[in-house]
């Protein structure tokens, strides 16, 4: 008879208000402070990143794992796991590479070299914040440009280990100044499960007219704890932008987008709710700093009074789209073997 797996430690996520001061606890992997204002601990566990909370402001997200956490680098990688888990980042000026598809291809390289020598091999989840991500015409859009030198250092390592499947991921915008790009994502010695959203078309497969490459990334992640990581989503129907100009209606259609990833979580894996909720952790990527009042309503509305979430004043990939949505739902019984 197979042996029962030995059940993965869990890892919490949660929006937590902390003090510059404040020490982190030994189980912390990582804390994502956004904007110049929020108090960020004097620790190197503590990633800052340059977008301002139009809604949330102070609240910082804090991944906590098994612990202790173990903290450590290899080249431009900064690294912290808990055996089991694994939280990494990498930071690069694209000076130094010559532009955005070189440093975009030598983060990705980097990454991906990486983990196919680690024990923490399955890269999870992937968060890129791109400066002026919408500047450029045609091909020349810096996504665009982002998407080729990722697409690259995938096709590389896939030559010799096909076998790496593309993790859920978002690209959102910084404001213009120091171009320098980060990247940053979750990873684990247990592979995830890589979901995808009925009523749109796989970014992976997306057509020629987004650019000289698709975007490599799952439209979510179901981790082996479990958690469901869905990557950047927004306003898209197959894999046309709908609803441009109306920040209102992009927001209900990206709700519907979501929804339809739980309900792909929940049937195909017998994972969590089917709906936003309580055990959701949200945040949004809202272009128009005007629209941030109405979008707090009607989140309000669809979570409830005790749910916390953030909005975050960045670009989205397309210049059409006025908010994207990523999410992590933190319920559900563990993966089978």
């Amino acid at each position: 008879m197979r042996p029962e797996p030995e059940p993965t430690p869990a890892l919490h996520v949660a929006y937590s208000s902390l003090r510059a001061e404040e020490a982190l606890g030994d189980e912390v992997l990582a804390t994502v402070v956004f904007g110049g204002n929020t108090p960020c601990p004097d620790d190197p566990r503590c990633l800052r990143i340059d977008l301002e909370p139009l809604a949330g402001a102070g609240l910082s997200e804090v991944w906590r794992g098994a612990g202790p956490a173990r903290i450590g680098t290899a080249g431009p990688i900064r690294h912290v796991n808990d055996g089991h888990c694994l939280a990494g980042c990498i930071e690069l000026e694209e000076k130094r590479f010559g532009g955005l598809v070189e440093a975009s291809e030598a983060a990705y390289r980097c990454l991906l070299r990486f983990h196919a020598q680690s024990p923490f091999r399955h890269v999870w989840r992937v968060w890129n914040f791109v400066t002026a991500i919408n500047e450029g015409e045609g091909d020349e859009e810096r996504y665009k440009l982002f998407c080729l030198g990722r697409a690259r250092a995938f096709a590389a390592m896939h030559a010799t280990s096909p076998d790496i499947g593309y993790p859920a991921a978002s690209a959102v915008g910084k404001p213009h100044g120091a171009r320098t790009l980060q990247v940053c994502w979750l990873a684990g010695r247990g592979a995830g499960r890589a979901l995808e959203n009925p009523r749109q078309v796989s970014a992976y497969d997306y057509p020629r007219q987004y650019g000289p490459a698709a975007p490599s990334f799952s439209r979510a992640t179901l981790t082996p704890h479990p958690m469901l990581l869905i990557s950047g989503t927004a306003s898209i129907i197959g894999h046309a932008s709908v609803h441009p100009g109306d920040a209102a209606a992009q927001l209900e259609e990206t709700l519907a987008n979501l929804e339809g990833l739980l309900r792909q979580a929940r049937t195909r894996a017998g994972f969590g709710s089917a709906r936003l909720g309580p055990e959701s952790l949200v945040k949004v990527y809202l272009r128009n700093r005007t629209d941030a009042a109405a979008i707090e309503v009607r989140l309000r509305e669809q979570l409830g009074q005790e749910v916390p979430f953030l909005i975050l004043a960045a670009d989205v990939c397309r210049s059409e789209l006025l908010l994207e949505i990523d999410i992590v739902q933190r319920s559900g019984e563990a993966l089978s073997a």
